[in-house]
């Protein structure tokens, strides 16, 4: 206990000593008394009072309704540095993504290797930076920032992509007895580089614990980087892709259990998703719905990604 009331001293003590060396705390006008040889000096600053009783005595007083946080270089945890307008766009998100038909469907009968399984399509968002801009009066104003977001997109088939074709195309994978493989994963990633334009309104600016915010804008994208996965049961051996009919198509070995296939698999490079979060504070949910479809016009399906999740750490 003793050592915990040292610390807790000093770190008072630290802190009106930063708060002092930044002008927080005016001094006003010391009072000098004199009795008998004896001096009588006192000190009026912002929050505190400081009394010299003659040579050998000083009272400390600490005012706490005047004593305000939100000054302090330190700022108090559960406030905005500040107290300045802070919106919802850095931080750590994570959640589920697909994608629909121009009907909003989410099963196709026509191109089987696209049938996702939603519950294993996980993504994250990793939002490091973020640029505000007050528009007005602390309530609403206007967010940027970059980040990065990590897509999977698990299939429910046992289709591999080609990505070295002039269109998307997709096959079924055969081994050499001529049997449908069972893949334990079979899934699509794509990373993207973010740069949202969003507008938030929050209603309490001072304090974030007690905030309900509500955001809507778009993020655009650009796409560094993508690839297939499967994972086989058996390898050192060749695998086979047959088309609907059975006839091959074209054939692979491997020697390991992992495949990986770098390559843009006629995605577009670019793209403009419309969002909106929704929060109260620090608990944050969020929905994006790409306004560009995810394939190269022409050369693929015309399909549409969505994101669905919430903010698991966000600043």
């Amino acid at each position: 206990m003793k050592t915990f009331m040292r610390v807790t001293g000093i770190v008072m003590l630290a802190m009106l000593l930063l708060c002092a060396a930044n002008g927080l705390y005016a001094q006003e006008e010391g009072k000098t008394e004199g009795n008998k040889g004896h001096h009588h000096n006192v000190y009026d600053m912002h929050g505190v009072k400081v009394e010299q009783m003659g040579g050998d005595s000083t009272v400390i007083t600490i005012h706490n309704k005047d004593w305000d946080w939100g000054q302090c270089p330190m700022s108090h945890p559960f406030r905005n540095h500040w107290k300045k307008y802070n919106g919802h766009w850095a931080g750590v998100d994570f959640g589920w993504n697909g994608y629909v038909d121009q009907n909003f469907k989410m099963s196709f009968d026509k191109d089987p290797y696209l049938n996702m399984n939603v519950a294993r399509s996980l993504m994250v968002n990793l939002n490091p930076f973020e640029l505000n801009l007050n528009l007005c009066h602390q309530h609403f104003g206007f967010t940027t920032g970059l980040g990065f977001q990590l897509s999977n997109y698990y299939f429910t088939d046992n289709y591999k992509m080609l990505g070295d074709s002039t269109a998307l195309v997709a096959y079924r994978i055969y081994n050499e007895k001529g049997n449908p493989v069972d893949l334990k994963v079979n899934k699509l990633f794509t990373a993207w580089l973010t740069l949202p334009i969003l507008f938030e309104y929050q209603t309490n600016a001072k304090m974030r614990m007690n905030s309900f915010h509500i955001t809507l804008g778009v993020i655009g994208g650009l796409r560094i980087g993508s690839y297939t996965k499967q994972t086989f049961d058996t390898w050192n051996q060749f695998y086979y892709l047959k088309d609907n009919k059975g006839n091959d198509i074209a054939s692979f070995y491997t020697d390991n259990k992992f495949v990986r296939d770098h390559g843009p698999f006629h995605q577009n490079d670019f793209k403009l998703d419309a969002t909106a979060r929704i929060g109260w504070s620090f608990l944050n949910f969020f929905a994006t719905y790409s306004i560009t479809p995810m394939f190269v016009k022409d050369d693929g399906p015309v399909v549409y990604p969505w994101t669905l999740g919430i903010t698991l750490i966000g600043w």
